[in-house]
């Protein structure tokens, strides 16, 4: 005979999109749930994101101009696969996706807005733009009591939108964020999951701090419950009635499980530094089968010394600084490798190219080059336009200079850069072909035309440089999942009584990543199937 501290119809590990959604979900079906947050803060890593879901034919696409079909959006992902993405699981995400939505937008508390941002690879095949939306502002302290326990976010640390991010955030009157900030309204991640916890706490989800779930209880071959470490360090044993939902995160931050899964090094985690792999270990100790897990959501990532969060060193995401004109990045060589401005996903990807002559990665360490007129003009990391230049950036009068003093090739970089000039000259990267995709230009200089949004000679000096590390956003491998969000076995069975959604399972799509908000969408849709299926159960005891 089982015993247990308590029981609850649902048990949630993970206070991100994926759980939040699954609660949610949950509740609404009939089913009484808690989650658990191994941190004290409420909100994972979708928190410390830009809020953005990709959503193919959404309700909201006609407010850009932009139309979608499940044929259309099918097609795309196909262009995508490569062989490597569960075409049966995008089918389902395709059919979900928008009611999910229409779900989540029902009683007021969250409303989202197209965007106009492109996919990620918007030539392709059924590629388009508005599949992405963003939540609107949301006014945190409806939240109540809970308002304290939602997890900031280190790379946005003002309330922010879309049109904010379009016209840069370092640019706008600083004004427009205190206002903001003084209705205690939050943007991008936090919005979207202040909005959800509104919601999920309206209808009686139990949230529970500081819980570390570290053992998955198994009778009979089934999940029916878990131990978990409480605030004061002591195991707690909960049963769950009609199931165990993992939504725990990704392990980028585990170095053991990143060195014996994951193809290419990590250098820079920027998720919260709880996604350990707590979920990923519970569930292979269930016999769980394992996918994707060599793949992660890449980001070039620079670092500010002294920065922190949550006792770890803070690293910050590139975007403008790749994409704006006057900008390159070269490797040790001091040659460019890559079309900067295109999605950070496959630009980090390019980072763990492989030189088979010499056994190594050429372009690590990589190095973002721009010029004395890119400095005054846009903002890079926390430095606005003609601020001070800061420490953390390398400064030389001459290219040469500059090319020895963070250790690069001189006679690389002064070539490369001559070349890229005179490119530039004509309108055109014919080495990477920089510009020719729209999504090149979603992020660099609009009030420029065509493709001198971003691409502008680098010419002017001083000339400065800023290293970039090989990051992630999230790792994109665990535990399988079928339709149903059921975690399957070794065996390929489901294992009865668990299940999982967000970066804890194996990312149905493989290598790709289709769109802003590529991780967080799925994590919300599969969220809710997975709370949807838990709650039809039967209760065990």
């Amino acid at each position: 005979m089982l015993s247990w501290d308590e029981t609850v119809d649902v048990v949630v590990v993970g206070s991100g999109a994926a759980g939040v959604a699954a609660a949610l979900s949950a509740e609404y079906h009939g089913a009484r749930a808690i989650v658990l947050e191994r941190s004290d803060k409420l909100g994972g890593t979708t928190a410390c994101s830009a809020g953005g879901v990709w959503i193919p034919n959404n309700d909201h696409m006609h407010e850009v101009g932009s139309s979608d079909s499940r044929e259309q959006a099918l097609a795309y992902l196909r262009s995508l696969s490569l062989g490597g993405m569960d075409m049966e699981l995008a089918e389902v995400y395709l059919d979900e996706a928008p009611a999910v939505i229409r779900f989540l937008e029902a009683d007021g508390s969250l409303s989202f807005n197209a965007t106009s941002l492109p996919d990620y690879q918007p030539e392709n095949p059924g590629g388009t733009f508005g599949r992405t939306l963003t939540p609107q502002l949301f006014p945190a302290g409806q939240l109540g009591d809970t308002r304290s326990a939602l997890r900031p976010a280190p790379s946005f640390p003002v309330p922010f939108c879309w049109e904010d991010i379009q016209h840069g955030i370092n640019l706008i009157d600083p004004a427009v964020f205190r206002d903001r900030l003084s209705k205690g309204l939050v943007g991008g991640g936090e919005a979207l999951i202040a909005a959800l916890l509104k919601q999920a706490l309206s209808k009686g989800v139990v949230f529970r701090r500081n819980a570390r779930a570290r053992r998955l209880v198994i009778d009979d071959g089934a999940v029916v419950g878990l131990e978990y470490d409480n605030v004061k360090g002591r195991t707690h044993r909960i049963g769950a009635r009609r199931g165990v939902i993992l939504a725990s995160g990704g392990f980028e931050w585990n170095k053991s499980l990143v060195k014996d899964h994951v193809a290419g090094p990590i250098e820079a985690p920027l998720s919260p530094p709880s996604c350990e792999g707590d979920g990923l270990i519970m569930a292979m100790e269930a016999q769980a089968a394992i996918a994707n897990t060599k793949e992660a959501a890449w980001m070039p990532a620079i670092c500010i010394p002294g920065e922190e969060y949550d006792g770890h060193q803070l690293y910050r995401l590139t975007g403008g600084e790749r994409a704006h004109p006057r900008s390159i990045m070269v490797n040790r060589s001091g040659r460019r490798f890559v079309n900067e401005a295109h999605n950070y996903n496959d630009v980090g990807r390019v980072m763990h190219n492989f030189d088979e002559m010499k056994f190594d990665y050429p372009n690590l360490p990589a190095w973002i080059i721009v010029d004395a007129e890119f400095m005054q003009r846009y903002p890079f990391a926390t430095r606005l336009p003609r601020d001070p230049i800061p420490d953390w950036m390398e400064t030389a009068a001459t290219l040469q200079e500059l090319a020895e003093s963070i250790g690069v090739d001189p006679d690389g970089l002064e070539s490369t850069v001559k070349q890229y000039n005179a490119h530039v000259e004509n309108g055109s990267d014919p080495d990477f072909g920089r510009g020719r995709s729209s999504y090149d230009l979603a992020f660099g200089d609009s009030s420029r035309e065509g493709t001198l949004q971003t691409l502008g000679p680098i010419e002017r000096a001083p000339f400065y440089a800023c290293r970039v590390y090989s990051g992630v956003l999230q790792t994109k491998g665990g535990p399988k999942i079928n339709t149903r969000s059921e975690v399957l076995s070794v065996r390929g069975r489901p294992i009865e009584g668990l299940y999982a959604a967000g970066t804890v399972s194996a990312g149905f799509t493989g290598m790709a990543y289709p769109g802003g908000g590529g991780m967080v969408g799925p994590a919300l849709v599969f969220g809710h199937i997975a709370g949807r299926n838990v709650a039809a159960n039967e209760a065990r005891f």
